[in-house]
């Protein structure tokens, strides 16, 4: 941020950046080579490559953007079979890398420019005694985002990452999307244009799936080969899974090896039973007198002939049957335990298990051997007899271990798991939610989870335990700019640990969160007040530490005036920042980034600065005169308030001030044209009969509610007036429809409110509006219905705003009569006319002068009705 001259801050807009060396490392990714690779690998490749750029970056970066870039060419060369998100490199780093956990910090902190002591997160997340939660952790907007919780949301979530707050995923959750807003497009341009398509989940629930709950905690992975007597379970309990040139081919559990043993254990006696066998016969026909060449030829067709069932005479039908199974799917052998020892020496011979054959031809080799005298008799020679008899004994001794030992291999066993007892691999995906993973789970103590590649190969990633799947609580949330669970879908399993919000707020919880709740217009205001606070403790505001102390001393020798005060005190933050913070930093880019980002969203959720208070006065300060700073490489101040009376009119006048700044037209005056034009050619779609986006902002509340609002600049007022009734239609249209899915929510709201324009403000004249903003009003027809209207009337009456207002209320449709009595009865002061538009519902509109009624936080939400249970 080394620049020649200070432009205005609207006029320094930092673009998003790329790795200097992203194009050669993705022509890789084209290569023949990679692309024939199956899809695990070249997660794998791409994963590696993304943190060998992170890596090479030097120690104090700030790379998000750069992270962005390098994932939106990637997926746009179409080199894998999906989109690449910057959630499955996270995964990678947590679960792949086999990163140390200090290393794994510093990725993280590389892509997001702040590397800090973890507990200095504690500003916003509980992780006191370096506290770390079990599962993913979501940082959540609230329902219909708006820029305040847009912008809250994703730093939160930037903090979240860095902290590591859980030992799974990050996840930034923007229900339903971003917002549509001028400032949604600013961010695309800080930080690349597939920021929130690569960075955010849009859902409108906040579930987890196997990617969250995911581990590789004493899982092994072993070859073919293995034999299963070389590992146990134990009792803390493994997965053991059989992989074949890194694909999956099965899992052996504890509970497969008393069943299987037991297979491998008779196929073993019947071994055994036939060596035996033998033995007592070739120890019987050698203790016969006489002892002939034929009789041995006799003895071994007659031994080899035997039928494999005599040996398993004691077993039970069901062990018979299972018996018979394996023969014939594992060992080959057609005729199963019906087939003879001869039938089962050809079948392992042909499985490379040559002994028992071995032993056959030893046998029948003996017939030709010198055991034998030219008369076809017994040589009677002890000697050589025993030798010949000591040979074949080993012979056969050592066919059967060579049998068992093959019978133990992993895959033998997996092989028996599967033919004899049919039981198949039961896997899960990255993307099965935990519902599904709970009811697939059943008795198994473990899910392997895998992914798979074009040619239907799988490949292990990690297991999920059946132990962990069944805790309470699997995940981990933080609210920002809301604190009621209504106002997002939450699965029952994840618990709430932070929240800052300014709204009127309600919240259950088991565990001790950390909540910030303050009485400011925005909620970004509570963000930047912490931010700021914990870089006073290790920025250095884009300074080398020589010029910070030339600033000092130059400072320190004049009679100070309080601004000068101000800026040595700021200075010395800095001074101490550069002796104490070691290997810590807070990148200067990211540091005007945040600040950058926190203005626009005040700006946006305070009508800029129409609905503001001293505390959110002195936070837009602080950040106006911070990004100069950084700018400028010198501790500077464009606004200060030491001339504004702290009185009643303080907030009022400095706003004013503010606004009226150089440096702070710069920044909302493109920002505010974009959103007038916005607002003007969205009411012209609606009147061409298009998608409007103008009930975006709407928010359901208090288990019966739905409040929204509609921000129009003066300019935008003739177009709304043609648009009103086909609006209104539409939005009874939208209510009924909520209603009817969800019918506790039967009182809907929407505020038409008039907002100032950039012009306006910076040239300190605001022309008194000649139309009148708007308050609609539709219930459904059951009492619950009117009950609640008449709560809301009741306490919104007496408020401030409605005092000393010029009001009425008009009704339109049919069947109004209800809403009449509800309005002369609890709003009597207010009068009632009827109109005669084309609304096929009854519809209530409250009318007042312009700008007077333009907070739902402060004015609506406060007097809302809450749904008894």
């Amino acid at each position: 941020m080394d620049l020649p001259h200070a432009p205005l801050l609207g006029e320094y807009v930092p673009s998003s950046s790329e790795f200097p060396t992203v194009i050669e490392c993705l022509k890789k990714f084209q290569a023949p080579d990679f692309l024939s690779l199956s899809f695990p690998d070249k997660f794998l490749k791409v994963s590696e490559a993304l943190y060998l750029l992170i890596q090479e970056a030097p120690k104090e970066a700030f790379l998000l953007s750069s992270v962005i870039d390098f994932i939106t060419r990637l997926n746009e060369m179409n080199c894998l079979e999906e989109p690449y998100k910057f959630a499955q490199f996270e995964f990678w780093l947590n679960q792949l890398s086999e990163v140390s956990y200090e290393e794994n910090r510093q990725i993280r902190a590389k892509i997001m420019g702040k590397y800090l002591p973890r507990d200095e997160y504690q500003a916003f997340f509980p992780i006191g005694m370096n506290k770390i939660y079990e599962g993913t952790h979501f940082v959540s907007a609230h329902h219909s985002p708006d820029v305040d919780t847009m912008v809250a949301s994703f730093w939160g979530w930037v903090d979240a990452f860095a902290a590591r707050i859980g030992d799974s995923l990050h996840v930034w959750s923007l229900p339903g999307g971003p917002p549509e807003s001028p400032v949604t497009g600013l961010l695309n341009k800080l930080f690349g244009k597939g920021f929130f398509t690569i960075l955010c989940r849009s859902s409108d629930r906040l579930t987890l799936a196997g990617i969250d709950v995911i581990s590789r905690t004493n899982m092994m992975l072993k070859s073919p080969s293995s034999p299963v007597s070389s590992f146990s379970h134990g009792s803390a309990g493994k997965a053991i899974l059989l992989v074949e040139q890194n694909h999956y081919k099965g899992d052996w559990r504890a509970d497969d090896v008393e069943e299987i043993q037991h297979i491998i254990t008779f196929f073993t006696s019947c071994l055994r039973w036939f060596e035996n066998n033998l033995n007592q016969q070739l120890f019987s026909l050698f203790a016969q007198k006489i002892v002939e060449k034929q009789s041995l030829i006799d003895f071994i067709h007659q031994i080899f002939q035997i039928k494999i069932q005599e040996s398993i005479e004691e077993l039970q039908e069901k062990q018979r049957l299972e018996f018979d199974l394996f023969l014939k799917k594992v060992i080959g052998l057609k005729s199963g335990f019906r087939g003879t020892f001869q039938e089962l020496a050809a079948a392992l011979e042909k499985l490379g298990l040559q002994e028992l054959a071995l032993f056959h031809q030893l046998f029948h080799n003996l017939t030709n051997s010198d055991l034998f005298i030219e008369s076809g008799q017994i040589d009677e020679n002890r000697s050589k007899i025993f030798k010949h008899l000591q040979i074949l004994i080993q012979q056969m001794t050592y066919a059967t271990q060579h049998i068992y030992t093959y019978c133990n291999r992993l895959d033998v066993v997996m092989h028996i798991k599967r033919d004899v007892y049919h039981k198949i691999p039961h896997t899960i995906t990255l993307r099965t939610n935990v519902d599904n993973i709970r009811d697939k789970m059943q008795d198994y103590d473990y899910l392997t989870v895998v992914i798979n590649d074009q040619w239907g190969e799988f490949f292990p990633v990690g297991v999920v335990w059946a132990k962990d799947i069944r805790k309470p609580i699997l995940g981990t949330v933080t609210f920002r700019d809301f604190c009621n669970q209504e106002e997002v879908q939450m699965a029952s399993y994840l618990s709430v640990i932070s929240v800052i919000d300014h709204h009127k707020s309600f919240l259950k919880t088991s565990s001790t969160p950390m909540v910030l709740i303050g009485d400011t217009q925005s909620c970004n205001v509570l963000v930047a007040e912490q931010t700021m606070q914990i870089n006073n403790r290790f920025s250095l505001g884009n300074c080398a530490p020589n010029a910070i102390e030339k600033q000092i001393r130059a400072l320190s020798t004049s009679n100070l005036s309080e601004t000068e005060s101000r800026t040595l005190k700021n200075l010395l933050n800095k001074h101490l920042a550069a002796q104490t913070r070691a290997q810590y930093y807070v990148h200067p880019d990211r540091e005007f980034i945040e600040y950058f980002s926190f203005i626009h969203a005040i700006f946006d959720d305070t009508d800029l600065l129409t609905k503001i208070s001293a505390r959110d006065i002195e936070c837009v300060v602080m950040l106006l005169n911070r990004m100069k700073s950084l700018i400028t490489q010198k501790e500077v101040e464009i606004i200060s308030l030491e001339d504004i009376p702290r009185d009643h009119s303080f907030a009022a006048l400095a706003a004013q001030k503010i606004l009226q700044n150089a440096d702070t037209h710069s920044l909302y005056e493109k920002i505010y044209a974009l959103k007038e034009g916005e607002i003007e050619a969205s009411l012209r779609l609606c009147l061409e009969g298009e998608v409007t986006h103008l009930f975006a902002d709407t928010k359901e509340q208090n288990g019966c509610c739905r409040v929204g609002q509609t921000k129009l600049f003066t300019s935008n007022t003739t177009s709304f007036q043609k648009a009103a009734e086909m609006l209104r239609r539409l939005w009874v249209s939208i209510a009924m429809d909520v209603n009817q899915q969800f019918p506790s929510i039967d009182l809907h709201i929407h505020m038409i409110s008039t907002i100032p324009s950039a012009s306006e403000v910076f040239k300190g004249k605001i022309e008194p509006p000649c139309h009148k903003d708007e308050l609609w009003f539709w219930i459904a027809d059951r009492q619950e219905a009117y009950d609640h209207l008449i709560r809301f009337l009741t306490s919104f009456q007496a408020t401030p705003p409605i005092l000393n207002n010029d009001l009425f209320v008009e009704l339109q449709g049919p069947k109004t009569s209800q809403l009449h009595t509800i309005f002369a009865t609890h709003f009597s002061q207010v009068p009632i006319i009827y109109t005669h538009e084309n609304q096929q519902q009854a519809l209530a509109i409250l009318k007042f002068k312009a700008g007077s009624i333009n907070s739902r936080k402060a004015m609506i939400s406060p007097y809302l009705p809450r749904l008894l249970s």
